[in-house]
């Protein structure tokens, strides 16, 4: 933003020139001032426009004299008495003024009312579920300077402050406010508008300063619409929402007749809001809306319902939450031990495949040794290159096939068995979770089973490995006899 002591001067010039001139009118995007003969208010015009120069915001400036537009540059004979004149309009335009006063986007929209009544008037016709002319929006700060205002007030986005204050707002302005944001707002509230609607309850929350005075009314209004359109299902507009509670409830969210809340409601509105989307949105806001239901009588709006009713309703919300957590609560931990009793069984179902294996493997080494031993025992004591004839080879490549099959079918059958068992646990506990998220889910089981998965790929490897060394010494059996032959090991026979 622009310097604020040159924004104060410029302000305090138009001011005085206001409160001083022939005529003046302000508006809300539009101020004029009018004149008469005579160079001392014409002398403070020129002023005027000097500051707005040095600004940077003279073009939010128009000057006519006569019905003659007229530049700075040209008001040197009007003001020596060289060229005489009748009247003269000063035009000032706050859009254009507003707009030069920013440096970045970040800054505020700064706004002048020089006339209660305007701003009053203005903020009286606003609907905060429409935007307005870029101002109110979300991440957006407006500040206002407002005369005919005694103490400042505002919120984490607004602020407004008497018109002859050159008090500066510091760092600590704007800041987060605790209403929830539009895109959470839409994901809980279903908008079914005939025109475009937006949901801002932090554009227009108040927390500071007398936000309780008369004119801080228009805003204690829009702030309280807005917050109050956060507790609906439905939106269809400032005439229809809908509440899911116990019942359907249609119902306007403001009507015509409808009162301004005070600053004690307005703060209620906002706190409930705030509890509502702090967690378990759905749930809380269920509980609320159940209460409200209960409390309408159909007849007023919304907004006088939250008034009468929101207070006890909220309480009572809040004494029922604690139980639904606490029924969850016990509801979380039957789930779990039911997914800790599945973990268990998936459990001893690894270790078991892998004694199998293990068991397997010495059943396996075991027979073909008592095999060998009963088929060739009563040989070895008469002919000992059995071991390099036909049938000793045939016998030995045999029993190789043997060992590779029994490892290929125990290896696939169990990896098989395994995955099929992974895969249900999967299907099963996202079929039945209700707590438990499925990323949350998903990391437990990995965590749990994580050391009996590995155990299991390792030892059935040793195993297969084992099994292959077991083939290869089998297929071999004709060169390892030979050599042994050659060596006299077995040959003086």
């Amino acid at each position: 933003m622009k310097d604020n002591n040159l924004i104060f001067e410029l302000r305090d010039q138009i001011f005085d020139l206001y409160k001083t001139a022939f005529s003046a009118e302000d508006g809300v995007e539009d101020l004029r001032i009018d004149g008469e003969e005579g160079v001392e208010l014409l002398q403070l015009v020129s002023d005027l426009i000097v500051r707005a120069k040095a600004l940077g915001v003279d073009a939010a400036i128009r000057l006519h004299i006569d019905e003659e537009y007229t530049e700075l540059d040209d008001l040197a004979p009007y003001l020596d008495g060289t060229y005489g004149f009748s009247k003269w309009r000063l035009n000032l335009s706050k859009v254009v003024l507003s707009k030069r006063l920013k440096t970045d986007d970040h800054d505020a929209t700064v706004l002048f009312f020089f006339d209660r009544s305007v701003y009053q008037g203005w903020l009286s016709a606003l609907n905060p579920l429409k935007s307005v002319n870029g101002l109110f929006v979300e991440n957006e700060s407006v500040l206002i300077y407002l005369a005919g205002l005694d103490a400042c007030f505002g919120g984490p986005r607004l602020a407004v402050m008497p018109i002859d204050s050159r008090e500066i707002i510091g760092d600590w302005w704007p800041f987060a406010g605790d209403l929830p944001q539009e895109k959470e707002l839409r994901e809980h509230v279903h908008l079914v508008p005939s025109e475009p609607i937006r949901l801002s309850p932090q554009s227009f929350e108040l927390t500071w300063g007398d936000f309780g005075s008369e004119l801080a009314a228009p805003f204690r209004r829009l702030c309280s619409v807005c917050a109050a359109a956060g507790f609906a299902d439905v939106i269809y507009g400032q005439d229809k929402i809908v509440l899911k509670g116990v019942r359907h409830l249609e119902i306007p969210l403001l009507d015509q007749s409808s009162e301004v809340p005070d600053k004690d409601s307005l703060t209620l509105i906002q706190k409930a809001l705030s509890w509502v989307y702090e967690e378990r949105i759905d749930t809380r806001k269920r509980l609320l809306s159940d209460r409200l239901c209960l409390e309408s009588d159909n007849k007023s709006c919304f907004l006088y319902l939250l008034m009468q009713n929101l207070d006890d309703s909220l309480k009572q919300s809040k004494d029922q939450y604690r139980f639904v957590i606490l029924d969850r609560k016990d509801e979380y931990a039957k789930e779990l031990r039911d997914l800790l009793k599945d973990l268990r069984q998936q459990a001893d179902l690894y270790a078991e495949k892998v004694r199998g294996l293990i068991s397997g493997l010495l059943r396996d080494t075991l027979a073909a040794f008592v095999f060998v031993a009963l088929s060739l025992s009563s040989r070895l004591g008469s002919k000992a290159e059995v071991l390099i004839s036909d049938a000793g080879v045939l016998f030995f490549k045999a029993l190789a096939v043997y060992f590779v099959v029994s490892a290929l079918f125990q290896a696939t059958s169990a990896t098989r068995d395994i995955s099929l068992s992974d895969r249900e646990l999967e299907e099963w506990s996202d079929v039945t979770r209700e707590y438990f998220s499925r990323k949350e889910m998903h990391n437990r089981i990995n965590r749990d089973l994580r050391g009996r998965r590995s155990t299991f790929y390792v030892y059935m490897m040793l195993i297969v490995l084992s099994y292959v060394i077991m083939a290869g010494l089998s297929w071999n059996m004709i060169y390892i006899a030979q050599s042994f032959i050659d060596l006299g090991g077995v040959g003086s026979q």
